[in-house]
């Protein structure tokens, strides 16, 4: 999956606007943050980047419920740009169903709204 397939199908049935608002344009050489935002509140729901390592999509997450995940799956990170309290990040290329993928992201919306 590329970043931009990632975005689009984060997006579907949601009303969202992306940006890349932690990007300095003088320093396009470093790794491009894709925010995915409500478009009436403009609260960020995701974060899509793709660095040396791999695709990456940071979502808010119950707090209760990020230990368990990140425990239990090994493409489920503690977030890397948000809080770890409230942020996971997933190893896009580990991720083996699209399902999943969507509950995920579904939940970040529902959170962020």
């Amino acid at each position: 999956m590329t970043k931009e397939e990632l975005i689009k199908f984060s997006s579907q049935g949601k009303k969202v606007v992306v940006d890349e608002p932690f990007n300095n344009p003088a320093h396009r050489n470093q790794i491009i943050f894709d925010a995915l935002r409500h478009s009436a509140s403009k609260k960020i729901f995701g974060l899509a980047y793709l660095n040396d390592e791999g695709l990456y999509l940071d979502l808010k997450c119950e707090t209760g419920k990020i230990d368990e995940l990140v425990a239990n799956f090994p493409y489920i990170l503690a977030g890397k740009h948000f809080t770890k309290q409230h942020w996971i990040t997933l190893d896009i290329n580990q991720m083996t169903s699209k399902s999943e993928l969507a509950n995920l992201v579904d939940a970040s919306y529902r959170l962020t709204e």
